[in-house]
């Protein structure tokens, strides 16, 4: 589909909806596929966004789980001073510590910004354009319809 094309209210309001979802987490990646399911005989313009929303949040998902993850491994590390040597840290945890605790900005700016690209992503649907997200949009069309 093209941008020239016009769609109804109703369709892009639910592709809005399928790409807003990113802020609901977890579930975000159903609500996608709920449209997909709903709307693939009648609007494969809503279908389509449903399903490129709920792949682009899905993948959000297994990002986050990752990013927390490492997040939380390297954080254990700045412990193992603590662990080993008590005595010298009784006043204060090491500086590495406080490195690790500044650090847990960058899983917050990932989220922030993948929330902000969901929604970016609905504003652009809602406008009546075809959107695609980078990569995902591609994989979903070529793919998976």
């Amino acid at each position: 589909m093209t941008s020239q094309e016009s769609y109804t209210q109703e369709e892009r309001l639910l592709s809005a909806l399928a790409h807003a979802a990113v802020l609901t987490g977890a579930i975000a990646p159903v609500v996608g596929v709920i449209i997909y399911l709903t709307r693939k005989e009648k609007s494969a313009y809503a279908a389509g966004q449903g399903l490129q929303a709920a792949v682009y949040q899905l993948l959000g998902l297994l990002a986050m789980i990752v990013v927390w993850s490492c997040w939380g491994f390297f954080y254990t590390l700045t412990f193992i001073p603590l662990i080993r040597y008590p005595d010298q840290y009784q006043d204060a945890p090491p500086p590495i510590f406080w490195v690790g605790m500044a650090s847990m900005i960058i899983p917050f700016i990932v989220m922030g910004l993948w929330g902000l690209y969901g929604l970016y992503g609905a504003l652009r649907v809602w406008q009546g354009a075809d959107f695609r997200y980078a990569l995902v949009g591609r994989l979903v069309n070529e793919k998976l319809m």
